[in-house]
């Protein structure tokens, strides 16, 4: 769905100043590269904040031991208990739907409705709420935000809702019915390769000219934008891919799934009445850049549903690449979302 932000920029276009060429100090505001998507984010029903891997003292005790809660936010651990039916060997991929079935007189799972007057995600609040104890301030984003990266949220990063750290900094502790089905590390690729910032805006590869069929091999660059023949603004179509690889699809699938992809132009009216002149550089660490959601798509289906097969437990599959996608470069589920401007 097109947004009212969409229109926004469109007239942002249409009405910079082209004197600026002229000015050496402002030229670079004229830049077209200042007016394509620059950022996605992943976000779910509002409530979705408060249960799932959320959760900071789990609804059942670790292996049954009433010593062995889930305080002290987890202890680095993301800690995770499925309420779905233990059948073996099918019993490792986190059930979304079982968990809001069992909390239903308290979990309200509905996402959203789009609307085009959307300035984010989900209108409702995002925060935490058991996360107050934390000193920091808890994020209200509208969206998953990216706790490992910022340093004041680092700590409770396995709570907030965050990508999967890098490597082997991330491990999962998961339970069905009080009992361990799966323990292993989490590898994140937004984390790994500096795609996203704290507030979980994923930049854009901006590459050009890649093709629908050559996407998956560009996305370790972030979501890439089909430019080529058949997908080209002239024919009055453009698509965007977007990928959850490996441990985000798993770690985003603990938190409670995804239902939103919201797409994002920069906000350059904004920045520049702030003193913000372009080039607007990527900085994950420290992004000073603003944005404009221009684009959402709303499902009351979890985009990153999964299932155990032949024994393989379903986030160990979702982690490593999953069924399916080990041979694609990108080793994760790939959306792609059409935009049609005729």
């Amino acid at each position: 769905m097109f947004l009212t932000g969409f229109g926004e920029t469109i007239v942002d276009i249409l009405t910079v100043n082209p004197e600026f060429e002229d000015l050496a100090s402002a030229s670079s505001i004229l830049d077209t590269s200042n007016y394509t998507f620059h950022a996605v984010t992943f976000g779910k029903d509002s409530d979705g904040f408060n249960f799932h891997a959320h959760t900071i003292v789990t609804t059942e005790y670790i292996d049954n031991n009433p010593n062995n809660d889930a305080s002290s936010f987890n202890a680095g651990l993301l800690v995770v208990t499925s309420q779905a039916p233990y059948v073996s060997p099918y019993e490792a991929s986190y059930n979304v739907s079982a968990n809001q079935e069992y909390f239903s007189a308290t979990y309200n799972s509905v996402p959203n409705y789009p609307s085009v007057t959307d300035t984010r995600l989900e209108r409702g609040s995002t925060a935490n709420k058991a996360a107050e104890i934390f000193s920091a301030t808890i994020p209200d984003l509208g969206h998953y935000p990216n706790a490992w990266v910022d340093p004041d949220l680092n700590p409770a990063w396995n709570v907030l809702g965050s990508f999967a750290p890098p490597s082997s900094a991330g491990e999962l502790y998961y339970l069905n019915n009080g009992a361990a089905q799966a323990y292993f590390v989490l590898s994140g690729m937004f984390n790994h390769y500096g795609l996203a910032d704290k507030n979980g805006y994923v930049t854009v590869n901006q590459t050009s000219g890649i093709s629908n069929t050559g996407v998956s091999g560009n996305l370790s660059g972030g979501p890439c934008i089909f430019s080529s023949v058949g997908f080209h603004p002239s024919g009055g179509t453009v698509n965007l891919a977007a990928a959850l690889q490996r441990g985000d699809a798993a770690c985003l699938a603990l938190f409670g799934g995804v239902n939103h992809i919201g797409i994002y132009c920069l906000d350059t009216r904004s920045m520049l009445s702030d003193g913000l002149t372009p080039p607007y550089e990527w900085n994950y660490l420290n992004n000073n850049r603003k944005y404009k959601l221009v684009g959402k798509v709303t499902t009351f289906n979890d985009l990153v549903y999964h299932e155990d097969f032949g024994g393989t437990q379903g986030i160990q599959i979702l982690n490593q690449g999953g069924k399916g996608f080990l041979t694609l470069a990108n080793y994760g589920p790939t959306y792609i979302i059409i935009f049609k401007f005729t």
